[in-house]
């Protein structure tokens, strides 16, 4: 009997790490509607491989849920996408020309 809980153990044991794993890198690519700037296409993938973590970003700057809506004046400031893209991080949003770099029409 003993044999058989520990079978069982650590089989729901390794559902749960694998479960866990899925939902840590099942994030998925999040698209803003931008307006007449044109759609912006957040790519988690692309962010986590410039060595971010999750907690880089959430909750900190961003919540969970898609919800950044940014007006034109607030690109200058530094909340949002502001908070890196600042021109010293990563590139900046303050020249017409770095809107193609996230808006796509």
């Amino acid at each position: 009997m003993g044999n058989k809980f520990g079978r069982i153990l650590i089989v729901s044991i390794c559902i749960a790490c694998f479960a866990l794993a899925g939902v840590a890198f099942a994030q998925k690519d999040v698209k803003y509607d931008g307006g007449t700037a044109g759609a912006v296409l957040f790519g988690h993938a692309y962010h986590k491989g410039k060595d971010l973590k999750c907690t880089d970003c959430h909750t900190k700057i961003f919540s969970r849920k898609k919800e950044a809506k940014i007006t034109k004046a607030e690109h200058n400031g530094d909340k949002l996408c502001a908070a890196c893209h600042d021109g010293k991080k990563t590139f900046g949003m303050k020249a017409e020309a770095d809107c193609a770099k996230c808006h796509k029409k």
